[in-house]
């Protein structure tokens, strides 16, 4: 898995691509969203998905967009940017397939300017990003991952867009003592002098400290919760889960490993599909066996290799960007 030092970039969480290939897919966004699509619409576009290896790829970024936008709805931030709630939520799909090409801005028509939307830091498939803040905090980003850095003088604050962070919390002059925070949809993860990660999964939010104390504070109130070193959880909106012991599974990336304790397949190929461009799926009763061990995640061609000879399946490539896993 590649590594690098980051800065911030323009970036809206997909591929680079060619214009014309971006305008493509965001045409046919639109269309097969809009209600009028037809069964030989359907059929056409799943002819261009198939013709190029570009054209799946930049499906797939559209998909990721419609999952992201959907977290935003109703935000002042999208009535912003649309009007027309359906219409608007589509258009604004369709243009993040060009953002890409337009360096992360989109043109507002009723303001007459443009608007960045990129996130300040961005780690992409298949790579981490180290950052060094002001502060002296260091956040390494892992896979698909993107954050906001809101420092305003008197509170420090990071907004975890997608993806998972290690953070180490520093305490430069003139910062030390100012409160620290990463927020989340989920709600925020106050930190103590701190070691900690934090990964959006769903709708919730998981949180593994290392070092220091951080005191969960969900989005919908409740009880507040005050994490120990080697303490692990997740929590929703509203409520957080039992504390548990921090896991291999919580740690391992920071080394570029996957690890698996009796995982189910399913969700370990969809764990695996996150350092990877392209799509993993499998059959029902392939899903339903179970793996452990350490697999590369520099590699996941060799960590996919390592499932065949581990279990009973087979891995069909069907492109470079669609891998089939299915029970033998």
């Amino acid at each position: 898995m590649k590594r690098a030092s980051a800065t911030p970039v323009a970036y809206a969480g997909g591929l680079p691509l060619a214009p014309h290939v971006a305008e493509q897919a965001s045409r046919w966004y639109v269309l097969l969203t809009s209600g009028a699509e037809t069964a030989q619409d359907r059929q056409a576009w799943e002819r261009w998905r198939q013709a190029d290896p570009d054209h799946e790829r930049a499906w797939a970024h559209l998909m990721r967009a419609d999952g992201r936008m959907r977290e935003l709805e109703g935000s002042p931030a999208y009535q912003a940017l649309t009007g027309d709630r359906r219409k608007g939520r589509r258009a604004l799909i369709a243009m993040l397939g060009l953002v890409t090409c337009t360096g992360g801005l989109v043109w507002t028509a009723d303001r007459k300017r443009w608007v960045r939307i990129s996130p300040d830091y961005v780690a992409g498939v298949g790579e981490q990003r180290t950052v060094m803040l002001d502060d002296g905090t260091e956040v390494l980003l892992n896979t698909d991952s993107a954050i906001d850095v809101l420092y305003d003088g008197r509170t420090r604050r990071l907004r975890l867009r997608r993806g998972e962070i290690q953070i180490r919390t520093g305490h430069a002059a003139g910062y030390a003592d100012m409160p620290f925070r990463v927020d989340t949809p989920a709600g925020g993860v106050r930190a103590l002098g701190t070691r900690f990660m934090v990964r959006l999964d769903g709708e919730q939010t998981r949180v593994a400290l290392l070092e220091g104390l951080v005191e969960i504070e969900p989005a919908a109130g409740g009880s507040r919760l005050l994490l120990q070193p080697g303490q692990a959880t997740r929590y929703g909106a509203g409520e957080v889960e039992p504390v548990r012991p921090v896991a291999l599974a919580d740690t391992a990336w920071i080394n570029a490993e996957l690890a698996a304790d009796d995982m189910p397949l399913d969700r370990f190929l969809a764990e695996l599909s996150r350092y990877r461009h392209g799509l993993i799926s499998c059959d029902a009763p392939a899903a339903k066996l179970r793996i452990s061990g350490l697999f590369p995640l520099n590699d996941t061609d060799r960590a996919l290799q390592a499932v065949a000879r581990l279990l009973p399946v087979t891995v069909t490539r069907r492109s470079p960007y669609w891998v089939r896993v299915s029970a033998r």
